[in-house]
């Protein structure tokens, strides 16, 4: 994970990654070895990073992954996924252990029993004081977040969620089989655990700071200047020789929202971390000789979209199959790539990016992916043919983006839309750029309020079945970000048997053919995923899953177990 796990890229840069190793598979080191391969941990010592947006506090009530990531070191979930000290193996990205629980029972396919963590306990504070936490806490949490958050539809697979009798145990009954089910416990956009009394304590409580079970207790957010937590003396979690997590004594997160005064603050050793836009990657390897510069492949889809009346009204000229894979044809990876750095990326199929990792990734590259990798050829001329064939000639269209927000969080962004726009010229494709303010942008164009096409980013998911059903299924039944109002019963019912999956294998085979049949019908244009960057200094130690996956429960997914060498 490149600056707090690649996954922030501007907005939150809190822990880089490195070449740590040794681990036993669960976020500690293995026997004789200590974490990070840096000597013994040390107790004590600030970590600084920094974010350049606060969008509130409580995840419930969260879009954006801003707020899940800055919630995410107060608050835990159920499960979370895998971490490892040093390089997580590929295989292993997007795989779940325990948090909160400490296991979980299945005795049939509609039924998932967890037992709660014995010495899992609320932060000493009022008015919860250190109390344990229930499983009346997960009914409370679940029937609040079903309530009010905009993800709700990710857990509409649940029935009933059934505390038991001491407080020990919880159930989750669904409605049907959902092979990614715990995948979907530990996302990172959904069920974190809060107290009731706290909630209710007053209607601002849950903006006005952070109360949960995490290894970090919030202590003030100073706007325009820093946000801060301290170590949760009573947190639950030890390493393997018992020392109590976390070892740090606290978190501050300067907020900064020019690069290159987040460039001259690294440099100046007031930083620990940050992440680095492409284009100044070479900068900041000239400018700190000892940096560690880490980079990974981060889990956001870049895709080109066609305005609604395309499916809703069968509107040309995207409603022909034709034009839109003219579009794909017009696209030059390989050329937007280096566009981004010297160092790459990998090419986005649709809707999985590399950055999900290979057991769910289709690289339109490879073999593997059979005939209809056909689709992703640049090639202008086939383009102008198609677009001739759908009496499609002289097009020229408006394509909507954002100008602010997306320019400073996902730095390779801007340049790929410019990219976007040559390219698109010189197939014969006209573009009026429509540059959009972020809010603007996500109120209009990203729900689906715009005309000819756009080029956006998608949010990052935690399991593949978020991505096909959120953006595939029709908006009333679970498509929020169905950005096109695309309407393909027969792809909808194919999601539908792919996620009542029980082996994770079929699983993985099922929606490797759902990306070889979207890469043919073209919904979406997938672009690229570009490499990106993190930089930290060489005293920060014991690093989780520096590698990936990208996901935003940084502090037990990323911080758990750092610490500074000073």
């Amino acid at each position: 994970m490149a600056a707090v796990t690649g996954a922030s890229a501007g907005a939150i840069a809190l822990v880089g990654c490195g070449d740590d190793d040794g681990d036993n598979g669960n976020g500690t080191p293995a026997a004789g070895e200590t974490p990070g391969g840096g000597g013994q941990p040390k107790q004590g010592g600030t970590l600084n990073g920094t974010v350049s947006l606060v969008l509130g506090k409580d995840p419930h009530k969260a879009s954006t992954f801003l707020t899940h990531a800055l919630a995410s070191y107060s608050y835990s979930r159920l499960y979370r996924f895998k971490t490892v000290i040093g390089e997580l193996p590929q295989p292993e990205w997007y795989t779940v252990e325990p948090e909160l629980a400490t296991n979980v029972e299945m005795p049939d396919a509609t039924t998932y029993i967890f037992t709660l963590h014995d010495g899992a306990k609320f932060h000493n504070l009022p008015p919860v004081m250190g109390r344990n936490v229930t499983a009346e806490d997960v009914l409370y949490s679940f029937d609040r977040y079903r309530a009010i958050s905009p993800n709700r539809a990710n857990l509409d697979m649940v029935q009933s969620v059934e505390p038991s009798a001491d407080g020990k145990q919880v159930t989750f009954k669904l409605n049907e089989p959902f092979g990614l089910f715990l995948n979907r416990i530990a996302s990172y956009q959904d069920l974190w655990i809060m107290p009731r009394e706290f909630v209710e304590e007053s209607e601002t409580a849950s903006e006005d700071r952070m109360l949960g079970s995490g290894p970090f207790i919030f202590e003030e957010l100073r706007p325009g200047e820093v946000m801060r937590w301290r170590r949760n003396p009573d947190y639950f979690e030890t390493d393997e020789r018992g020392n109590k997590l976390p070892y740090l004594d606290g978190i501050d997160l300067a907020i900064i929202t020019d690069q290159n005064q987040v460039l001259s603050q690294f440099a100046a050793g007031n930083l620990h971390t940050i992440s680095v836009p492409p284009q100044l990657i070479d900068q900041v390897r000239s400018e700190n000789p000892d940096a560690i510069i880490d980079t990974s492949p981060r889990n956001i889809l870049s895709f080109v979209y066609f305005e609604p009346a395309t499916y809703t009204e069968d509107k040309p000229p995207f409603n022909d199959v034709r034009v839109r894979r003219a579009i794909s044809h017009a696209i030059d990876r390989d050329a937007l790539l280096r566009r981004v750095s010297d160092e790459g990326g990998f090419w986005a199929s649709m809707p999985i990016n590399a950055g999900f990792g290979e057991t769910w990734y289709l690289d339109p590259q490879s073999d593997d992916f059979g005939e209809n990798a056909q689709y992703f050829e640049f090639n202008p001329d086939r383009a102008r043919e198609l677009l001739a064939e759908a009496n499609a000639t002289n097009l020229t269209v408006p394509m909507h983006f954002s100008s602010t927000t997306y320019n400073t969080i996902v730095p390779y962004y801007p340049i790929v839309k410019d990219g976007l726009a040559a390219l698109f010229d010189q197939a014969g494709i006209g573009i009026r750029e429509v540059p959009e303010e972020y809010g603007q942008y996500i109120a209009t164009t990203f729900a689906g309020q715009f005309d000819g096409m756009a080029f956006g980013l998608e949010s990052v998911f935690s399991d593949i079945a978020a991505y096909y059903t959120n953006m595939f299924y029709p908006g009333d039944a679970g498509g929020g970000r169905n950005h096109s109002s695309i309407d393909d019963p027969e792809l909808v019912s194919r999601i539908q048997d792919m996620l009542r999956l029980q082996d994770l294998e079929e699983l993985r085979q099922a929606n490797f053919e759902l990306q070889r049949y979207l890469a043919e019908q073209m919904y979406y244009v997938p672009v690229v995923t570009p490499v990106e960057f993190g930089a930290r200094v060489p005293q920060v130690k014991g690093l989780l899953n520096t590698s990936g996956p990208t996901t935003y429960g940084l502090g037990t997914e990323s911080v758990r177990t750092a610490w500074l060498d000073v």
